[in-house]
């Protein structure tokens, strides 16, 4: 259960603030805002699905193991992608709440 409300939570914040970011006219990282807005929609749609607890690992996993390379490595240039210090971070504590929201759900595939 804690799985559905960690997806349906980070779907609505990243989808509002990715809309926000295009309505502002912040164009400045467009596909930085464009992957969190997608990354919304995503989890928003997992959370009302039996698979919130997977997507919430995988995600979480990722977005950690994203932060804690970025965090070894530095400033990174990933395409058009630019990520910082405070990205990193962002990334790794988010992924660790995520991740262990998943995996202090039920079972993996329910």
């Amino acid at each position: 259960m804690i799985a559905v409300w960690t997806c349906r939570v980070l779907g609505v914040l990243f989808t509002v603030a990715g809309v926000v970011t295009f309505v502002a006219g912040d164009s400045a990282d467009f596909a930085h805002n464009s992957i969190h807005l997608v990354s919304g929609l995503a989890a928003l749609g997992f959370g009302f699905t039996t698979k919130a607890r997977a997507f919430a690992v995988v995600f979480g996993g990722a977005y950690l193991t994203l932060g804690a390379v970025g965090l070894a490595l530095g400033e990174l240039h990933v395409g058009p992608l630019h990520l910082m210090t405070g990205d990193h971070v962002f990334h790794v504590v988010l992924g660790s709440v995520v991740l262990l929201a998943g995996l202090f759900s039920g079972r993996l595939l329910s």
